[in-house]
């Protein structure tokens, strides 16, 4: 935080010394420094005269071989040199153009919603930014604090509430709904609702408000989970034992093969969930992650069946 009394003595200074500084450090030789700045020699002496008066330390002292550092200067060159570098990439930041970007960009989702989005996104990126490697992670209840601790850029998912310092901007709205496996299993499940057995995709765990007003459609608030994965296989081989049923997004259709789907039996009514892709405020290489944010958001609505946000 920039407090009073650093505010005053940054306006008391003049920082394009500052610059002056970490070349004098880093060439060790006046004249040196001075063509690396193109100025005069003079000009550089007079500078290095007010950094000594500015730190109370003669930074570079004669020797045999030139030039050496105090124990200061050292400590100074230390800090100074990331610091002119960081500030230099945030200059850099205003020129930022996606064709010569570099790095990696890491995201959570849904195996659901990456199987349908990965592919266009793999060929985007190709065309509009090829020096960027993405990293798909599989979406999990750690999502969050993974996004506070920087080691993942971006979450995407159907989430009731955000912790803060998180942000989040709505995508668009999916249909949602419980779907149990076969008729005779539909008509065990309308016959004996305290058999029911709940089957839980992964996003529910951030999900309870719209999974109760599922349940309340089967007259199943009581029914206790049987299973939480965040595999979408494993969610439809055990969606064939008897008596269970789970809350699935119709988007998911897109994927499965039909010999999956035929003995499917829609319950209830569907429930439109909102997708949000989520960041953390205080992420890195923010001109980046911003310009990826708005080529996902594109890809969702191009490649998704979503409503308007409300």
């Amino acid at each position: 935080m920039l407090t009073q009394l650093n505010l005053e003595r940054l306006k008391n200074c003049d920082l394009n010394l500052l610059l002056a500084l970490a070349v004098l450090l880093n060439e060790a030789h006046v004249s040196n420094a001075a063509k690396q700045l193109g100025l005069s020699q003079s000009a550089m002496s007079q500078m290095l005269k007010r950094l000594r008066l500015m730190f109370a330390d003669p930074l570079l002292l004669k020797s045999n071989n030139g030039m050496t550092l105090t124990n200061k200067a050292q400590a100074i060159a230390l800090e100074l040199t990331p610091l002119l570098d960081k500030t230099a990439r945030i200059l850099e930041a205003e020129h930022f153009t996606p064709k010569t970007a570099q790095g990696r960009i890491r995201f959570i989702m849904s195996d659901v919603t990456a199987q349908l989005i990965i592919a266009p996104l793999i060929e985007l990126m190709s065309e509009k930014a090829p020096g960027i490697e993405l990293e798909y992670i599989s979406q999990n209840a750690n999502g969050f604090q993974l996004l506070r601790r920087g080691q993942v850029d971006a979450v995407i998912g159907f989430y009731d509430n955000v912790p803060s310092p998180i942000v989040s901007e709505p995508i668009g709205l999916a249909p949602w709904q419980m779907v149990t496996h076969k008729v005779t299993n539909k008509q065990n499940i309308h016959a004996d609702k305290d058999a029911i057995k709940l089957l839980r995709y992964q996003f529910q765990e951030h999900n309870q408000l719209h999974s109760i007003e599922a349940l309340e459609h089967l007259d199943a608030l009581d029914a206790a989970y049987a299973l939480t994965t965040n595999s979408l296989s494993t969610l439809l081989y055990a969606l064939q034992t008897n008596n269970t049923v789970t809350l699935l997004p119709h988007f998911a259709m897109g994927i499965l093969a039909e010999d999956e789907t035929k003995n499917f039996d829609w319950l209830g009514s569907p429930i439109n969930l909102e997708l949000k892709i989520c960041w953390d405020r205080h992420q890195r290489a923010p001109e980046l992650q911003q310009w990826f944010r708005r080529q996902l958001v594109t890809l969702f609505h191009k490649h998704f069946p979503l409503e308007q946000a409300l």
